[in-house]
């Protein structure tokens, strides 16, 4: 299992997700500079996160599907989803609270990038 520490205003939130090698072992991740506008990856560490979520936990990560547990403070956020064939899937933006994000790359391919999205 990957344990990942993300740290935010002397907080700190622990995300854990299962890898499946075969899926993302050959997935590079992108450098911020690099994700598309206004999307956060949980892959690039810390420097992701993001006043609208306050807090994410990845409670399922494979190849071609995720979940996470996440608290959106204020603003609006969605989930996003990068496939191996460069397919991005958003999903619908969400208000404050407490939320089950998840995304899939069925007929994409594998996810390479994961994360979410301010609308």
């Amino acid at each position: 299992m990957n344990i990942e520490t993300v740290k935010r205003a002397g907080a700190v939130v622990l995300g854990a997700g299962a890898v499946v090698a075969m899926g993302l072992a050959g997935a590079g991740v992108a450098s911020a500079d690099q994700l598309p506008k206004g999307v956060h990856s949980v892959l690039a560490g810390p420097g992701a996160v993001t006043g609208h979520v306050q807090s994410w936990e990845t409670t399922h990560l494979d190849s071609d599907d995720w979940n996470a547990n996440v608290r959106i403070d204020y603003g609006r956020s969605g989930a996003w989803t990068h496939c191996s064939d460069g397919a991005d899937v958003y999903g619908p933006a969400q208000g404050p609270g407490y939320w089950l994000f998840g995304g899939n790359c069925y007929g994409h391919g594998t996810i390479t990038n994961y994360g979410w999205y301010d609308a």
